[in-house]
This record gives C-alpha cells, structure tokens and sequence, in this order.
C-alpha cells in the first residue's frame, strides 16, 4: 500500500448503489480505485476536471464517465467547487447475474479499459440517456410492485443504451489531456500487460526515458511507485478471480505471480486477510463516500 488515501473504505452491501449529489467540493481526493464499476454523470456546476488512469478530461454537462474496477481516478477540483453529478455503482457479479451470453452489461467498462477511453460526451443524447437513471431514482425512492424486476430493468436499460452508442460510435469519446504524456502512455502499456514480468529498466528502456525520472515523474502523476501500482493492480484482479470461483493458485498464476508464498503475503498485507479466506466467502464491495 503506497499512501493511506488508496485503501478502500466502508461497504456497499448491495448489488447497486445510485447517488445523486450537488454539494460542492469540500477536500482534495486523492487518486484511488474501487472494487466495482462505477458510471459517473456531470450534471453541471463549476470548471470540474476528471483523472483516470493518469490522463485528465475537462467535463461538460451530460458528460458520462466509466470507470471500471480497479482504474486509479479522482475528480479534480478547486475547493468550493460547485459539483452536481449522479453516480451509480454496480457490483461486477450482479451484471453477470443478470447479463445473457448474448448480452454483458459489464461490456462498456471492459471496453473502456481496453481502449483507454474514459468519458462519453452525450451531446443532444444527453435526456435520452439519462431518463432511465432518474427513473431508477425515483423507483429507489418510491419502491412498489416489481420492484427488483423494474431496478434490474433499468440498469440493463443504462448499460445497453451506453454499449450501443459506443459501439456504433454515435456518441463520441472526449479528448483528454496528460500532464505528461509518456506516463500516460506508460500507465496505458501496464495496463495491457498487467500480468507480463515488467522491470523498470526494461520499461524505461522501451519508452525512451531515464529510469529514475520515470520513476521520479510515475509517483508525481499517480501517486504510486511503478511497483506499486503493478502490484495493488494484480492483487485486485486475484480478488476478481476468486471472487468468480477460482482457486487461490489458479488466481495467483492467473494474476501473474510465479510464486505462490509471494503472493499469499502480498495479498495478505494488501486486504488483511489470506486468499484462501477470500476463496471461501463472499465478500461486500467496499466504498467510502469520500470519493463520491
């Protein structure tokens, strides 16, 4: 663990939680990550900006962000910033719960990831998209007949409209900017090699740049050492692997980790209990309204 501010706080008990928030910033978050997805709606206020994975977006109203499990990412913003946004967290294991083969609700956040793309302008689209999100919070406000059908009903509802305008490319991604852009591109290359044998001077060597000044400029722009953030991003996606059934070697080697007493320690220190005591049990996603 690199700083207190990247631990994981509180409980979400539920397989959902939505939020609607328009109080002003009131202290500077710091990067971290969830264990579950979260889609983010900027409905106005103040000049808000959005980091993800070491790249900044300026954000306008109508502004959807998608931030899969595990993306280090903060809001970033004066204080007393004016701040109106909606915010909905989803338990990974719920979408599969109620996705098909066909049909993976998780598949804009798997994208997301993969493309390093972050925050969707919805433009004229903007009521189109949102109504199912302030229909689900006046469901959650007012609960009646059906009600799990009708919450499950208008979640798929959100993700389906979101995937299909990604996919179609009718909704445009934003630009984003990086305070530096070889970290950025850095951050992006582990996240696609995640669990690949990565040294820092192989690293450095690949990208053109003075070892120590990676690492130097690395914990400037993310907070983390380059090992790390490596390391907290194999550790969870171990926890993701055995939360879907795996055993604990079978997430070790899956998570990268060629030795098995390495990675039960790691993990270990990481979440304070052992792998195998993950394996047996379910476990609640963890949230802290600090990070709202």
């Amino acid at each position: 663990m690199e700083q207190p501010g990247y631990e994981q706080r509180g409980y979400l008990r539920e397989d959902f939680r939505l939020f609607h928030l328009s109080a002003s910033m009131t202290e500077t978050v710091g990067w971290h990550y969830h264990a579950f997805h979260k889609l983010c709606v900027y409905l106005g206020g103040d000049a808000i900006r959005y980091g993800i994975e070491g790249r900044s977006y300026a954000l306008e109203p109508g502004d959807m962000i998608l931030v899969p499990q595990g993306c280090v990412h903060r809001p970033e913003a004066p204080l007393g910033a004016a701040y109106d946004r909606m915010l909905l967290y989803l338990s990974p294991e719920y979408l599969r719960s109620i996705s098909t083969e066909e049909t993976a609700l998780e598949t804009c956040f798997l994208q997301a990831a993969e493309e390093f793309h972050f925050v969707i302008r919805t433009g004229r689209r903007n009521g189109t998209l949102l109504e199912p999100l302030f229909a689900l919070e006046r469901t959650l406000a007012k609960p009646g007949f059906g009600q799990t059908m009708l919450e499950q009903a208008l979640v798929a509802q959100v993700l389906i409209s979101l995937t299909r305008g990604m996919q179609e490319q009718a909704l445009p991604f934003a630009s984003a900017s990086a305070a530096d852009e070889k970290i950025a591109a850095i951050l992006q290359y582990l996240a696609c090699h995640l669990t690949e044998p990565v040294s820092i001077d192989d690293l450095a060597a690949k990208f053109y740049i003075s070892k120590y000044h990676m690492m130097r400029r690395f914990r400037q722009e993310t907070g983390y050492s380059v090992h790390g953030y490596l390391t907290e991003k194999r550790l969870l996606l171990a926890q993701q692997l055995l939360a879907r059934g795996c055993t604990p070697a079978e997430a070790a080697v899956q998570a990268g980790y060629q030795d098995y007493s390495t990675f039960s320690r790691a993990y270990k220190k990481q979440f304070g209990r052992s792998p195998s005591a993950d394996a047996e049990k379910e476990h609640d996603l963890q949230i802290t309204t600090q990070y709202l």
